[in-house]
């Protein structure tokens, strides 16, 4: 008996649904899925570098010299974006970064330039002498451009102003006679030091002295281990 309920049309975009379907199903070729991997790596690998250039990072403290604030091995999530340093500020410094900057300077004018292009700097990076790489520093700003810091009787003054500072551990001395006193901090850097007073090699120190905004990683915001200690960083 003929199904008076089918026709030829109906059967006919049944079979044509069922085929594309099937086509759908069909595997992918190795070729097109180790390009979907790749593609996939490379865009994470990219928000990853934006993320850790210009938002945040998360760094380890190597040290006792902000202690007793931080403590070796502690894990610090640091800000980076629009970061403007005020003083009591915990920063992530680049101890290296004048010295690095004289080493290119001295390249540049061993090529009768006025200084090396950015391209340049990329490519010496990777050849550069132990004392010029990057050495990261956990410190707290004590006064920025502009003001003068004077030590006296174990005692740190900004601006002739005695500094209250119920978080460092010992007393504050001088301690590289190099470095004069009162001192005036020049335009664009800051002055900074570590907690630990009596064992933290920072501004007080002529190899390191003041530091440039353009040497400063980010803020601390917030310690993130050990878990027993997560809070902000002030």
């Amino acid at each position: 008996m003929e199904d008076k309920n089918s026709t030829p049309e109906l059967d006919k975009t049944t079979e044509t649904a069922t085929e594309t379907k099937k086509k759908d199903k069909q595997p992918k070729s190795i070729g097109r899925e180790i390009f979907e991997w790749a593609y996939s790596i490379v865009i994470a690998v990219l928000i990853a570098f934006l993320i850790k250039g210009f938002l945040f990072d998360i760094v380890r403290v190597d040290g006792s010299s902000m202690y007793p604030t931080l403590e070796n091995n502690d894990r610090l999530i640091v800000t980076k974006l629009n970061y403007e340093p005020k003083n009591g500020d915990i920063i992530i410094l680049d101890a290296n970064y004048k010295i690095r900057e004289a080493y290119f300077d001295s390249l540049a004018a061993e090529k009768n330039a006025d200084e090396l292009t950015g391209m340049e700097k990329f490519k010496e990076r990777f050849s550069l002498p132990y004392e010029c790489k990057r050495i990261y520093y956990v410190k707290r700003i004590i006064a920025t451009e502009g003001q003068t810091v004077d030590i006296r009787g174990g005692k740190v003054y900004v601006d002739g102003n005695e500094l209250s500072e119920e978080y460092i551990n010992g007393q504050t001395f001088i301690t590289d006679s190099a470095v004069k006193y009162p001192f005036t901090v020049s335009e664009g850097c800051v002055f900074v030091m570590g907690d630990n007073r009596e064992h933290s090699s920072d501004s007080r120190v002529a190899r390191v002295g003041e530091i440039p905004r353009e040497a400063i990683l980010g803020k601390s915001q917030l310690r993130v281990f050990p878990f027993n200690a997560i809070g902000k960083t002030e």
